[in-house]
């Protein structure tokens, strides 16, 4: 049964139509993607669904309860975070408080109507999940990196910790349906990896619109593509989707170009036959030729080229950073960061969101103080493309923009404009009306610009659909200088890095190879002890830590058929509370026995949580 569906909608921008004749379906449980180029119109396509842009044509229904993170999410809730998030849930608290007004009512004037609403009460607010909500909220905060800001006040928060907190909170409601519309802005790949795998055992219908191909992989078995003010369905997940592309798209291509020669054979048989003794063929190919319509190919007539320039070449070491500290307020971010880049590096760096990864580009850069020491190589020219596009001006236009850091002519610079997209009267546009992804091709151009050998990248793939990404992975597959990249855009980092340098507050972690290997690398780590630390150890010590860890696994199944038992008791006790009757003095106890059960339970229950993530 279909939950949403979308029939013949139309939306115009302008008076011009955005798209028209958009129709899809999305089934109980089923989890899609909506992809497209930037300005494609997905999600307008989500808002005219949810009833907040008018459709010219079609209609669009939503059957049960869906929940919606917009790219930009308003939260004006007041108190801390975890109070907003259970607030998210008031339908649970306002039960609970229902519950408590029934234990008073049969603590003084008890009777079967009063048993039997607390009774019934109990066994739905259990079936809702109301014992385990705060254990819930717990872990929803933890997997989005919320949990050090569980007691910070919601308005005290950074704009990236608002989004996660209004995700968390849909997550807690857990809609039938969920809408996301680039729902991993502002996540780390810790909290990427989180949430890939709680929307993949979601039991609801997802909706998801994301330039993260690494992410859609993990998470959906549907790819809805809008473009060119069309859509179309297809199986699989994002990689089966580009197969099914590329293969639909060749198709085309052969059969347009076989039908395009045959409309041109048959167009010069009229032509030279027309008015001969061949006429009466001539007019039955001119009948045929008039069935006969050309398969129209899609093409971009905004074809981008992306190139990071020719720079000239540096020395071979290119950056040394030595026992390196950055510190705000008397809170230090990080220390002892160690790092020797040579020429050639592609390194991507990772870590947590807060740990000063931005912070560190900013040190190199002397934008910001810092201690230790950090060093350039000889003829290093560093260039830096910053994820707030703090170096784009918000007065002037794109061409006053370029116009500041180059020497080109106005008609060499719309040339290298068109390269980056920006085409006809685009180049007049005012930087501060700019979209995000307009604002970073324009900031990749000025990069260009910059003919940097050392280059400084902060999240480069924010806000670029998925050509564009793929342009600027090739752009840095075939740059020959050095790379020092910020991204949690994990398919590109398998595409670009060679290495891999974890950022914590202890200092950073070298691990060779790309995204995939470091994963493997990190999932062997928790699973057995370094080899490095290993080796340091006595084998008396191993096999204490080998003991812990089966102790540790022993104690979670423990706890495990213990939540198991307490669940009986807790269902035997309710049965007994519901047929004794008249019997307030046992009732009574009962009710005390079954409290006390449940208390126990919830913290059982919150053990194995923590200690199984």
């Amino acid at each position: 049964m279909s939950i949403l569906f979308c029939r013949d909608c139309g939306v115009d921008v302008s008076g011009d139509p955005l798209f028209r004749q958009v129709s899809f379906a999305l089934e109980n449980g089923e989890k899609a993607a909506l992809v497209g180029p930037n300005g494609a119109g997905k999600t307008t396509l989500i808002r005219a669904c949810l009833g907040e842009v008018r459709l010219e044509s079609g209609e669009s229904q939503i059957f049960g309860t869906y929940g919606y993170l917009p790219q930009m999410p308003i939260i004006e809730e007041e108190g801390n975070v975890f109070q907003c998030m259970l607030q998210e849930r008031a339908d649970l608290l306002a039960m609970q408080q229902q519950l408590r007004d029934l234990e008073q009512k049969m603590a003084h004037t008890p009777s079967d109507k009063i048993m039997e609403q607390y009774a019934m009460l109990t066994e739905r607010f259990e079936r809702q999940g109301g014992y385990a909500l705060e254990a819930l909220i717990r872990r929803i905060l933890a997997g989005l990196g919320l949990e050090g800001e569980a007691n910070t006040l919601v308005q005290s928060l950074s704009g990236g910790q608002k989004t996660r907190l209004a995700l968390s909170k849909l997550l807690l409601r857990s809609p039938e349906l969920l809408i996301l519309d680039e729902p991993t802005n502002h996540l780390d790949v810790a909290a990427l990896e989180w949430l890939e795998g709680y929307l993949r055992d979601y039991p609801g219908a997802l909706l998801i619109v994301s330039h993260d191909r690494y992410f859609l992989d993990r998470t959906v078995s549907k790819v809805l593509c809008l473009e060119n003010g069309k859509l179309k369905g297809y199986s699989g997940n994002y990689s089966e989707f580009e197969l099914q592309r590329a293969i639909e798209s060749k198709t085309i291509s052969r059969e347009a170009e076989r039908l395009e020669k045959k409309i041109a054979k048959l167009e010069e048989y009229v032509r030279r036959n027309k008015a001969g003794v061949n006429s009466k063929q001539a007019r039955g190919r001119e009948s045929q030729l008039n069935k006969l319509k050309p398969i129209s190919v899609e093409r971009s007539d905004h074809k981008l080229s992306i190139s990071l320039g020719n720079a000239d070449r540096s020395g071979d070491r290119v950056l040394l950073l030595e026992d390196v500290m950055i510190s705000f307020e008397n809170r230090t971010l990080f220390q002892h960061v160690l790092l020797d880049l040579r020429r050639g590096d592609k390194v991507a760096l990772l870590g947590k969101n807060g740990v000063g990864k931005t912070s560190l580009l900013k040190g190199i850069l002397r934008q910001i103080p810092y201690q230790g020491t950090i060093r350039l190589g000889a003829n290093v020219k560093v260039a830096y493309y910053s994820q707030e596009h703090e170096n784009l001006g918000n007065a002037g236009t794109v061409m006053d923009e370029i116009r500041t850091v180059s020497n080109l002519k106005d008609p060499e610079i719309r040339n290298l404009l068109a390269r980056y997209g920006f085409r006809n009267d685009d180049v007049f546009k005012f930087t501060a009306v700019l979209s995000g992804g307009e604002k970073s091709r324009l900031a990749l151009c000025k990069l260009f610009l910059e003919q940097g050998n050392l280059l400084l990248l902060d999240e480069p793939t924010n806000h670029l659909d998925m050509d564009t990404r793929g342009l600027l992975e090739e752009a840095l597959q075939e740059y020959e200088g050095t790379v020092l990249v910020v991204s949690h855009d994990r398919y590109f980092l398998d595409k670009v890095v060679q290495k891999i340098a974890e950022l914590t507050p202890q200092g950073l972690r070298i691990f060779e190879g790309d995204y995939t290997n470091y994963r493997e690398s990190k999932q062997e780590e928790d699973s057995f002890v370094a080899p490095k630390e290993k080796s340091l150890k006595s084998g008396s010590q191993e096999q204490q830590e080998n003991r812990n860890l089966a102790r540790e696994k022993k104690r979670l199944k423990h706890l495990e058929k213990e939540i198991e038992e307490l669940e009986e008791t807790l269902g035997r006790l309710e049965g007994e509370l519901a047929s004794a009757g008249n019997n307030y003095e046992l009732a009574m106890s009962l009710h005390e026995e079954y409290e006390r059960v449940k208390k126990h339970r919830d913290s059982v229950l919150e053990e194995w949580i923590a200690g199984s993530d």
